[in-house]
């Protein structure tokens, strides 16, 4: 091969290296986000704030069949309870009975204004045709956000995390990879080392024998002329 043909391979064995090391590094970037948004939102009690946008996991069926059991939604956070319109989709925490203090993601179905033409309340229900109108009359400042929509993906990964195996695929796996990773480069990386330190030693040495064998031929080169000097002098 000549050294045309190597310098190129070696650009090409390069640029291939550096594909897969960010291909390598963005999967594991995106796996350990979602990993960490599953684990805080399930040590936050299913909620999780991020940017303005709420995860919520949805614990009963009364909003079925539009969000299912064991879903996780999308919530943008509500800035003005004034923008909400009858139809829409929202998450807010219950001002009263057995669910006081919980988040409840229901259809507003009823919007009672004051005189000044601000919002006085909002009466919500589920989808589901098994539950009535909630009995509350839910106030503007208890609205927390408005549904976006589900998310498959995150919903997919926490209830495949609910197994013991989600963790072995997800976290363990991929530990044992990166460690796997990180060692292989680090034995290249010393063997490379090593074979560049060998090579400057064998250049050393040959030029070491080399200056050694131009002094001998010098001082041969001065012993001959010496000896033709002593035979012309007799």
């Amino acid at each position: 091969m000549d050294k045309g043909s190597k310098i190129q391979t070696s650009k090409v064995k390069k640029a291939y290296d550096i594909v897969t090391t960010v291909l390598v590094l963005a999967v594991f970037v995106f796996l350990a986000v979602m990993l960490g948004v599953v684990l805080y939102q399930r040590a936050h009690g299913g909620e999780a704030n991020f940017f303005g946008y709420y995860l919520y996991d949805v614990m009963s069926d009364s909003m079925e069949p539009t969000i299912k059991v064991g879903e996780v939604i999308i919530s943008k956070k509500v800035e003005d309870a004034g923008a909400l319109k009858v139809g829409d989709v929202i998450t807010f925490t219950a001002p009263s009975g057995q669910l006081e203090g919980y988040n409840i993601t229901h259809r507003i179905v009823e919007i009672a204004f004051k005189e000044d033409g601000n919002v006085d309340y909002f009466k919500t229900k589920g989808d589901s045709p098994a539950v009535g109108v909630d009995d509350w009359q839910l106030e503007p400042s208890e609205v927390k956000a408005k549904f976006v929509c589900v998310s498959p993906f995150i919903t997919g990964l926490k209830r495949f995390m609910s197994h013991w195996y989600g963790y072995v695929v997800l976290v363990v796996i991929p530990i044992l990879f990166a460690g796997t990773l990180l060692i292989i480069g680090f034995v290249r990386d010393k063997r490379k080392t090593t074979k560049a330190n060998e090579s400057e030693t064998d250049e050393r040495d040959m030029l070491f024998e080399g200056e050694g064998n131009d002094g001998a031929f010098d001082d041969t080169g001065d012993d001959t002329s010496s000896t033709d000097a002593d035979v012309k002098n007799e």
